[in-house]
């Protein structure tokens, strides 16, 4: 599989002259930029030792100062390289020729680090035709307090020459950069996982912010952000999974099975409130996916206390949903063995009270290390649950055990693949997710939480205002809309 690079700039930044470096030959043009009538990109594809190499010259972009709509053509170029990939990008080289740090170059590393890839790709700089300094990387050393300043979060940098010196002998200056490039690749974001453990902005909602991140973050006119945002929001799109069962079951052992590494760290078992959630970012099936953790019930019921505590928890989960787009699948965890009534009640909560029925279900059964076959559990209770009413698209039987792995090498290997099988059946290109407004979705969701209150003592609104207003910093007004909603609701 080779290494997918897309290299960025300024025009004149010498996109082309860092390819053939890193080439170590001429394979890209140098003589202009990418025809900006008829091409999004120019790719190539080569070896840099016994790498494979598959580069993406991409048109250059124009000074933020250039008030005309032909400066909108690279941003719809770029647009059009990002939808035709059929393959993930580990590493984008953003090259500059400028002696300071551009304007133009901020615009375009937010463009790709926050626009279009939401930080799950490492971004590297390379200053070009750095060929008349003493030392070539003191360009850094200049320009990193603008840097730091302006919060740009490069991976890696490299400050080079792509001119070859005409004398006889080894040209020591060109190997230089040409192994400062080379060593970027350790910064790649390899197959199996995302660059970070989590996005830059955890809850970032692209498609409702896309015009505020192209007008005050890629120097775009309110007119120019609006023609690109109408043509790449379909693009941007990440599936949201939330993962959901008791404490114990496994769910960030789950989490770790499909990313292949140990991104969530599993809990000693302790057991958090109900409704904490945490999100989490990773790659499967050559897909971003976004996964949110989440404490269940670990009884059948609740008590006023338990209610009241999780309405701030409740709001964060919401609030996140919403601004991430909806949900598009829930994967229930359950451990393999009898069912009991927190599992059916869990089901309950995410399925009926939190998604209104209208979100499909996978399954995930746990804990089957020990079975000489797991999937034979299904077949021995899928029907027992399908009784109970627990509907779902998909399963897998699985052990997801993180203590003693090298005892069940070959079942831990043999769940992540059924895992991954099952997201491929259960997770396409995202359609149409289940979402509502925050403060309606709220209230819906904690009038039918309330079921599940012992007794049916339900809490007294008054104490539900005041977890809204003190504890989810909800204005009293949206607190009393709320409030009123919940009285409302049948």
């Amino acid at each position: 599989m080779p290494l997918n690079i897309i290299v960025v700039g300024e025009t004149g930044a010498g996109k082309s002259s860092v390819i053939n470096l890193l080439a170590d030959r001429d394979v890209a043009s140098v003589s202009s930029d990418v025809d900006t009538c008829t091409k999004a990109f120019a790719e190539h594809k080569f070896k840099v030792n016994s790498t494979e190499v598959c580069a993406y010259d991409t048109m250059g972009f124009s000074s933020a100062y250039v008030d005309s709509l032909s400066r909108l053509v690279p941003y719809e170029k770029a647009c059009n390289l990002i939808s035709s990939l059929k393959s993930k990008i580990n590493l984008v080289l953003l090259c500059t020729n400028k002696d300071k740090l551009s304007i133009t170059t901020q615009h375009v590393y937010h463009l790709f680090n926050d626009f279009f890839f939401d930080g799950t790709v490492p971004i590297v700089l390379v200053a070009t035709y750095r060929e008349k300094e003493t030392s070539m990387d003191s360009w850094w050393g200049r320009n990193l307090k603008d840097i730091n300043k302006f919060r740009l979060r490069f991976a890696g940098h490299a400050c080079v020459t792509a001119q070859r010196s005409r004398g006889p002998g080894v040209d020591l200056r060109y190997q230089q950069s040409r192994d400062a490039l080379i060593q970027l690749f350790g910064t790649a974001t390899p197959h199996h996982r995302v660059v970070l453990n989590e996005p830059v902005y955890p809850l970032f909602n692209r498609l409702a912010d896309a015009t505020e991140i192209l007008t005050e973050k890629c120097g775009l006119s309110s007119r120019e952000a609006g023609l690109l945002t109408r043509k790449v929001n379909p693009l941007l799109r990440i599936a949201n999974i939330v993962l959901f069962g008791e404490t114990g079951v496994g769910k960030t052992s789950v989490i770790n099975l499909i990313a292949g590494y140990n991104i969530a760290p599993v809990s000693s078992g302790a057991r958090g409130c109900t409704l904490d959630s945490k999100e989490y970012r990773l790659t499967a099936n050559e897909s971003h996916l976004r996964i949110f953790d989440t404490v269940g019930l670990n009884s059948p019921t609740v008590n006023q206390s338990d209610y009241l505590h999780a309405i701030k928890k409740a709001y964060k989960l919401i609030d996140a949903l919403n601004r991430a787009g909806g949900v598009d699948l829930l994967i229930f965890c359950m451990r393999g063995g009898r069912l009991n009534d927190a599992q059916l009640k869990n089901y309950r909560l995410f399925q009926e009270y939190l998604c209104e029925k209208k979100v499909p279900v996978a399954i995930v059964v746990t804990h089957l290390e020990q079975e000489d076959n797991m999937e034979q559990w299904w077949e021995n209770n899928g029907e027992d649950l399908r009784s109970f009413k627990i509907d779902s698209i998909g399963h897998a039987c699985v052990t997801a055990i993180n203590k003693n792995t090298h005892l069940f090498k070959d079942k831990l290997e043999e769940s992540r693949q059924t895992v991954l099988r099952l997201l491929r059946t259960c997770v396409h290109e995202p359609g149409t997710p289940f979402f509502m407004e925050t403060d309606k979705w709220l209230s819906a969701f904690l009038k039918k939480m309330g079921h599940l209150v012992r007794g049916g003592n339900f809490p007294k609104m008054r104490a539900i205002r005041e977890k809204l207003v003190e504890e989810c910093s909800i204005s009293k007004e949206r607190a009393n809309v709320i409030i009123e909603e919940l009285q409302r609701q049948e």
